[in-house]
């Protein structure tokens, strides 16, 4: 799965390297065998943030992107649109993508609501803003891709994990809690993570389906 990330990632436009940051040798070797580069990072990692801040001390850049190991479908132009804010100035940016039917009460599909500027405003996994009007906002999914100049990426590392973080079970509520603004780009980007066994079983199915179009 790892592996096929990588893959997909290498196909984004505006990424300079594509390395995986692990504390799993197996992965490492795995990563290498297909030709990437594979980055040894401690087993106190408390998430994937913290793990790209950890590789970034072998990793010299301006700007990292953490694209998540559990989304082997995951959209190369969703990683471009990323790689595209940070380098036009954003300290700290992910995307998102419109909430399709029955996702609303699936907690691993995060939500997102934004300010009039495209910044996040906040994180959930329960259905954000409450329908009450329903049409006035459109409901979007945060997709679990986020990018960082080198600056903010050591800073959100340094800071302290947060109430609201744990809470939700969300790291990017830490950066929000310190003020740290998000941009978030929006666009038709496909996103399907492997977070229990019924998403493996989709994921495998799109992945085959995917593969005979290609064919």
């Amino acid at each position: 799965m790892v592996v096929r990330v990588a893959q997909r990632t290498a196909k984004a436009e505006g990424v300079d390297e594509v390395a995986v940051a692990t504390d799993d040798e197996r992965i490492a070797h795995e990563v290498m065998r297909a030709g990437f580069r594979a980055v040894m990072t401690p087993p106190t990692c408390r998430n994937g943030t913290e793990r790209v801040a950890k590789a970034a001390l072998e990793v010299a850049a301006d700007g990292y992107l953490n694209v998540q190991g559990d989304e082997p479908l995951v959209d190369p132009h969703a990683i471009t649109e990323l790689a595209r804010l940070i380098r036009n100035g954003a300290g700290m940016a992910t995307v998102a993508r419109r909430l399709e039917p029955g996702e609303e009460n699936l907690s691993q599909v995060v939500k997102v609501v934004l300010d009039r500027r495209g910044h996040a405003l906040y994180f959930s996994r329960s259905l954000i803003p409450y329908p009450r009007s329903p049409d006035e906002v459109l409901p979007l999914a945060h997709i679990g891709l986020y990018g960082f100049n080198a600056a903010v990426l050591e800073r959100f590392a340094s800071l302290a994990e947060t109430n609201l973080e744990r809470a939700e079970g969300l790291e990017q509520l830490r950066a929000l809690w310190h003020g740290i603004p998000i941009e978030v780009g929006v666009g038709k980007f496909r996103s399907v993570s492997v977070d229990t066994p019924e998403d493996l079983v989709r994921v495998r199915r799109l992945y085959e389906e995917e593969q005979r179009r290609i064919g």
